[in-house]
């Protein structure tokens, strides 16, 4: 069972694209992590230098094992490619800062980008850019135990196919294969309006809510564990039974504490990516496609992202903090009117464009 983390990191920019984004991440864990070359200032609005300066937000200084480690497991990613999907054609370029490059990694990226600059920033395509970045976000969020989250749909939608080492095929849709990586949706917890709140609220609320939040991050991560374990249509359906009161309660109690909004506001979408097997989608798969949204509880709903090539082999990796992705979308549009993105599009488009 994996113990979840307080704190989060973010991906895969250094500057945070939203600042709404990290007063709702601060409502879910307690910390936001984020990588910062050296001899870099970040470019931040006054409400993120308050959120720094209260030690809610804080900087990653690359260590040597942080950039050793990533091209090892970069390079061995990329030797080891079943095929290139048409999201890693390089058609425009991306700069990632050379001192996240290990040196070993220059001729293999050379390769594909085709490119230097003599600025010390390495020109790439921007979903071969995500790749790395990912792969440097994963290092450093095991060396340090967190999970991983962003605000870019795109970035969340692609990253698994990088945190599970390019199992899934052309046919992403293939609704026969043995198990998926899914979204599982949350869409009532996070008040979608934050811009209201100043940053003074978010720190109090931070300093003294840290119960209710591990509480219900406690629920929803059992539940996501189990969940994923699961290969029983019948212990699926027990188990979405025993954690329905539990998860629904702390949700509550926990968007209830939230003073500064309206209890009744429209929510932002909070995602997290986890396996499912195709027997447990027995349990709440009422169309029987799992590519369909289902709802598994009152407010969170779950469906495939993508089929895995070899879901036997999902099942066997280890898993651990770093393995969880996240999303807050701050796209209000969806929440409003109860509209959810394909992300199987988006990693459809990813792998055959």
């Amino acid at each position: 069972m994996i113990k979840p983390s307080d704190s989060v990191l973010y991906f895969p920019t250094i500057e945070f694209q939203n600042e709404d984004w990290v007063k709702s991440s601060l409502l879910f864990w307690d910390k936001v992590y984020r990588i910062v070359p050296k001899d870099y200032t970040p470019i931040d609005s006054k409400a993120i230098i308050e959120a720094q300066e209260n030690d809610l937000i804080r900087n990653i200084t690359l260590e040597s094992q942080d950039v050793s480690i990533t091209g090892k497991k970069f390079l061995r990613f990329c030797d080891q490619l079943p095929f290139i999907p048409a999201g890693l054609d390089v058609k425009d370029y991306h700069r990632i800062h050379l001192d996240k490059i290990d040196k070993r990694l220059y001729p293999s990226l050379e390769n594909i980008a085709n490119k230097f600059q003599e600025d010390e920033f390495l020109k790439l395509s921007p979903e071969l850019a995500r790749g790395y970045m990912f792969y440097l976000s994963k290092v450093v969020a095991e060396r340090r135990d967190l999970v991983r989250a962003t605000d870019n749909r795109d970035s969340w939608t692609i990253s698994p196919y990088f945190i599970e080492e390019a199992n899934f095929g052309e046919h992403v849709y293939n609704c026969n294969a043995d198990g998926y990586y899914c979204s599982l949706i949350i869409n009532d917890l996070l008040p979608a309006n934050l811009s209201v709140v100043p940053m003074t609220k978010i720190v109090d609320f931070v300093n003294k809510r840290r119960d209710l939040k591990e509480k219900f991050r406690n629920n929803l991560n059992e539940f996501v564990n189990n969940l994923s374990r699961c290969e029983s249509v019948e212990h699926t359906k027990a188990l979405i039974n025993d954690y329905k009161k539990s998860i629904e309660s702390s949700k509550k109690e926990l968007r209830k504490s939230m003073g500064f909004c309206n209890y009744d506001d429209i929510s932002s979408l909070l995602t997290i990516g986890v396996p499912v097997s195709l027997t447990a989608f027995g349990a709440f798969a009422v169309s029987g496609d799992p590519f369909d949204l289902h709802n598994i509880l009152s407010s969170i709903l779950v469906g495939a992202v993508a089929a895995y090539s070899d879901y036997k082999k999902a099942k066997k990796r280890q898993r651990t903090n770093s393995h969880l992705s996240y999303l807050i979308d701050m796209d209000n549009k969806f929440a409003a009117k109860k509209v959810y993105p394909r992300y199987s599009y988006i990693f459809q488009e990813f792998i055959n464009d």
